[in-house]
């Protein structure tokens, strides 16, 4: 009993080191957001909406 109470736990702490373990280098690879500053965020006219480049978004089936 004291044997299978060992096992569970040892168990318990490889699997709680490996989800630790993947989400770390998950994470590793993300990048501070820029900064924000509110003093050079201007309102777009609707013109200026027209005039704005078109973004093509990927499909996810590809």
């Amino acid at each position: 009993m004291k044997r299978n109470v060992i096992l569970l736990v040892l168990f318990n702490m490889i699997i709680f080191a490996y989800f630790q373990l993947a989400d770390l280098s998950a994470t590793s690879g993300h990048q501070a957001l820029p900064e924000i500053h509110p003093e050079k965020v201007q309102i777009l006219s609707d013109q200026q909406v027209q005039e704005l480049p078109a973004v093509s978004v990927p499909s996810a089936t590809e």
